[in-house]
């Protein structure tokens, strides 16, 4: 082969392998530093037949980036509060009966947020995490993590999400077991 062969080869492959670093770059960078948690909700009902709510998070699958942030948002009038809580995937209710009878992940997070049981009052506190103050906003990174909503359109959470790259996080709203979704941390 002649240099001037020799050489436009060698800069294809350079320019090939600048291309494929740029894409890497900015598959990377394409992950999100702050997710937002919206919720959507309907209802219907047939007389005699059933009710069926269709509270919900907008989304089965959240992505963020190791060291973002993660908000809920109340996006809906007069549905809340809600909260963002992760549990082990295996804890996550399943069934009518789990979700309203027998959740375990629920009970425990409730009385840890301070909900009585006995009344329909609000927690006493808005985030839980390893002996945090009131008001603190947790690190989000294992089981157990968890904040609450106020009941008004427009209030937030916020999360440090503190979780390695590669995490999936399961989440739940304690108050209305059935709205499940994760988070991939990138």
């Amino acid at each position: 082969m002649n240099r001037k062969l020799i050489a436009g080869v060698a800069g294809m492959s350079l320019m090939v392998a600048g291309a494929g670093a740029a894409v890497v770059a900015n598959g990377a960078s394409n992950v999100p530093t702050t997710t937002v948690v919206k919720q959507k909700a309907t209802l219907s009902m047939k007389p005699n037949r059933y009710v069926k709510d269709g509270m919900r998070f907008n989304k089965d699958v959240y992505v963020v980036k190791s060291g973002g942030t993660l908000k809920m948002r109340l996006t809906q009038p007069q549905e809340g509060p809600h909260s963002l809580s992760v549990v082990k995937k295996k804890d996550l209710p399943t069934t009518a009966d789990e979700a309203f009878n027998h959740c375990k992940p629920c009970n425990q997070l409730a009385e840890a947020h301070g909900a009585d049981p006995n009344t329909e009052g609000p927690p006493q506190f808005q985030y839980l995490e390893d002996g945090q103050g009131q008001n603190e906003p947790p690190n989000l990174d294992k089981p157990g993590d968890s904040g609450i909503t106020g009941p008004n359109k427009g209030d937030t959470i916020t999360f440090h999400v503190t979780a390695k790259p590669g995490t999936t996080l399961h989440f739940m709203c304690i108050i209305h077991a059935w709205m499940q979704a994760k988070v991939q941390v990138k």
